[in-house]
């Protein structure tokens, strides 16, 4: 059997992260973000590593067929927040132009739901950010423009002058 050459995955399933208040989280993706619930799963074994851990997985779906998919866990402590800045872990979420953020700035608002932004990264990204019940930080972006060649070799460039100053030989 041939194998076929490896490339990047096509694109994202689900993303999970915890919650310890399902319906919360159900009420926030369903009536404030607007997502569907998809699925929900509730097993008392883990089938990827065989843990006898009751839990409930549940999915909402985005306009691209991904998730964005919770695991609550029976008795599963919630420990707070860590020493990692809350603005570094989230999950950018696209929208398809200025009026639709703008749109979404204003029913945030309505729904009472605190928001920073819109905010321009770079020409390249403009981002809209809040926070989920559970703590997970979104940022709803509209990309204004391609990223091409010379982005990658300016990436590339700030990669190795990071590295250098980060990691002197």
């Amino acid at each position: 059997m041939a194998t076929a050459p490896l490339r990047a995955p096509r694109s994202l399933n689900h993303i999970a992260y915890p919650t310890w208040d399902s319906q919360a989280t159900h009420d926030f993706y369903t009536e404030v973000l607007k997502c569907e619930l998809i699925a929900a799963i509730q097993l008392d074994v883990v089938p990827s590593s065989g843990a006898k851990t009751p839990y409930l997985h549940t999915f909402f779906g985005l306009g691209d067929g991904g998730a964005i998919a919770f695991f609550e866990v029976d008795g599963l402590e919630n420990p707070g927040p860590d020493a990692v800045p809350s603005w570094i872990r989230h999950i950018a979420l696209n929208v398809d132009s200025m009026e639709e953020l703008h749109a979404w700035k204003a029913h945030f608002a309505a729904k009472g739901v605190e928001t920073v932004g819109i905010v321009d990264h770079d020409g390249v990204w403009e981002s809209l950010y809040l926070f989920d019940p559970n703590g997970v930080r979104i940022e709803l972006t509209l990309q204004t423009r391609p990223l091409t060649a010379d982005d990658a070799r300016e990436g590339a460039a700030a990669l190795a002058e990071w590295t250098a100053r980060s990691r002197p030989c």
